[in-house]
């Protein structure tokens, strides 16, 4: 079983958001594209852990703004009673659950049974919103009736406490018992850990105690117990109670006491198990974990969180998020954490789900490119969704970097290596291009790649894309390459006049006398062209260099297609 969707409403950063999930789910997107606010959503419809406890009860500042400055307006506009009901700001997460393996997992599920336009599915919820929309109206109207205009009105100044929290089974509306939800947990591994073996806070400690408690089976907590026991009697037998009494014992005048003291003894006050193993700290080779540095002790924490996480109560459902894995990281470190994480995963029961937020394309291609779920804004897309031909071509292409593709403001898509080392020059010579990305994509084809950068960036103005083809005699593949140029604002497509990059270079005005003198051949197009696929990456190499020389650079004319694609994108 896992949670398969998620769907936000007015929380944060989401006004409305839906989006599918996976058993092992990788979360990309840019810094402030709503990562780390969608696993906080998660927290809410589910039990915390005991490591972070999630809190339930939100804050002004949770409630997404857009939707109260919507409320405030049509309050001071004096709208209909409806309107305003309609448009109060209510945070409402729903987690779809699907796939229960065997009969436990159905009777865990079991209550929340929903039917989803005809397909079975067990759905909750959280809400949180006013105990009374009229109530709450009535408080904001007389907060705003002094205000005219929206600009003046403060989105901080909502009645928060006129709100509660519930958390209900769609199905019948009813809440879900305490019980019940501590039957589906969320444990979070957060960005935010550079103290958890930090010598004050101690962190590491609390959960190894917590991981060795959960873990221990009754043999061993006896044998723990026992010890205790005899560490105790090793205090004893130093006579250190008799000292502190025998400066009364056996004196005159306490006489009349010694029956009493003569009856005290000591004898071991058991703690439970948690206060034992408290005094445990976590040691790395020769020095306590908390001196060593930060990558090291982020290693240990995901080592240590993650199997604590993913094998405690097993008879529980456990979503476990982990933020940004690669955090203070070496790349041997980072390659080790990846792998343990690929493969805890892999041996995972059905009862534990894996949802990791990460900026890191190492991390990305280890734990599989159509595991992927790109973010920006509302939009979502899984990557398991699109074409497959493409996720496979990029799963053999370990290096690609599917987040500068999806998430660069500007991006231009180029077939070879030799292309891209000609438009990186031309970006390093031009400061007014530097936030254009370039991307060796390593074939013909382009249409996989607009696509899926499509379904997250269509109609999106600040993003753009432009590619930059071969003609290579094929007026078909260079027309539907155009499709996408005249039906998309932000994309540019060009396509070279003659048969590949080279001619054109060689063909555009002075250019051929230019090269000719460079790569000491004849001075015909022709001539220069030749010379340029012959030589493919190393003659592209001996052009750049030229081009950026600090002295008498040269002064190379970029050919139509290549002008055009960076006019549109500077």
């Amino acid at each position: 079983m896992y949670i398969n969707q998620i769907s936000i409403k007015n929380f944060r950063g989401f006004k409305s958001f839906t989006t599918k999930l996976l058993p092992m789910t990788i979360v990309i997107g840019e810094n402030d594209a709503g990562k780390t606010n969608l696993f906080s959503a998660m927290s809410l419809p589910l039990s915390g852990n005991s490591v972070d406890y999630n809190k339930k009860r939100l804050t002004v500042s949770d409630i997404n703004t857009q939707c109260i400055i919507e409320f405030f307006q049509a309050v001071i506009d004096n709208s209909d009673i409806e309107v305003l009901r309609s448009l109060i700001p209510k945070v409402i997460i729903t987690l779809d659950f699907s796939s229960p393996e065997d009969e436990y997992e159905r009777q865990l599920l079991g209550r929340w049974i929903h039917d989803n336009n005809g397909h079975e599915c067990y759905r909750i919820q959280y809400e949180f919103r006013p105990k009374s929309n009229d109530d709450l109206i009535e408080v904001v109207q007389d907060l705003l009736s002094d205000i005219n205009d929206i600009e003046t009105a403060r989105w901080f100044t909502l009645p928060i406490e006129t709100y509660e929290y519930k958390i209900i089974s769609v199905n019948n509306g009813r809440d879900i018992s305490y019980k019940d939800l501590k039957r589906v947990q969320i444990s979070n591994i957060n960005a935010e850990r550079d103290d958890f073996s930090d010598s004050d806070t101690m962190k590491a400690n609390s959960l190894l105690t917590k991981l060795l408690v959960n873990t221990l089976d009754d043999a061993e907590r006896n044998e723990i117990n026992q010890a205790y026991v005899d560490f105790f009697s090793s205090i004893e037998d130093t006579d250190s109670f008799d000292k502190i009494i025998n400066a009364i014992h056996g004196e005159d005048s306490f006489q009349n006491i010694e029956a009493f003291i003569s009856q005290l003894k000591c004898i071991p006050n058991l703690p439970n198990l948690k206060n034992i193993l408290s005094n445990i700290t976590l040691k790395y080779g020769d020095k306590f974990l908390y001196q060593k540095g930060l990558g090291e002790r982020n290693l240990v924490y995901i080592f240590i969180l993650f199997s604590y996480y993913r094998t405690h109560q097993s008879e529980i459902f456990n979503l476990c998020c982990i933020e940004e894995p690669e955090a203070h990281l070496s790349v041997n470190n980072l390659r080790l954490a990846s792998d343990f994480i690929f493969k805890s995963v892999k041996q995972n029961s059905s009862l534990v789900q894996t949802i990791i937020a990460t900026h890191n394309p190492s991390v990305i291609n280890k734990l599989k490119l159509s595991n992927v779920l790109a973010l920006s804004g509302d939009k979502a897309i899984l990557l398991s969704d699109v074409s497959q031909p493409l996720v496979d071509y990029l799963r053999k292409r370990p290096n690609f970097d599917i987040l500068k593709l999806l998430f660069a403001n500007r991006v231009i898509l180029v077939e070879g290596t030799t292309e891209e080392m000609l438009f990186n020059s031309i970006i390093l010579r031009d400061e007014s291009l530097s936030n254009i990305e370039v991307i060796s994509i390593g074939q013909k084809g382009y249409k996989k790649f607009l696509d899926i950068w499509l379904k997250l960036n269509r109609e999106n103005p600040n993003k753009k894309i432009g590619v930059v083809r071969d003609f290579d005699n094929q007026p078909n593949a260079r027309e539907q390459h155009n499709v996408y140029d005249r039906n998309n604002e932000n994309i540019v497509v060009r396509t070279t006049e003659g048969y590949t990059l080279e001619n054109d270079i060689a063909d555009t005005e002075e250019n051929a006398a230019l090269l000719s003198e460079l790569f000491e051949v004849g001075n015909t197009p022709e001539d220069v062209a030749n010379k340029m696929i012959s030589g493919k990456a190393e003659s592209m190499l001996v052009l750049c260099d030229a081009m950026l020389k600090e002295e008498e650079p040269l002064n190379l004319t970029l050919p139509p297609h290549i002008f055009e694609i960076f006019e549109a994108l500077s």
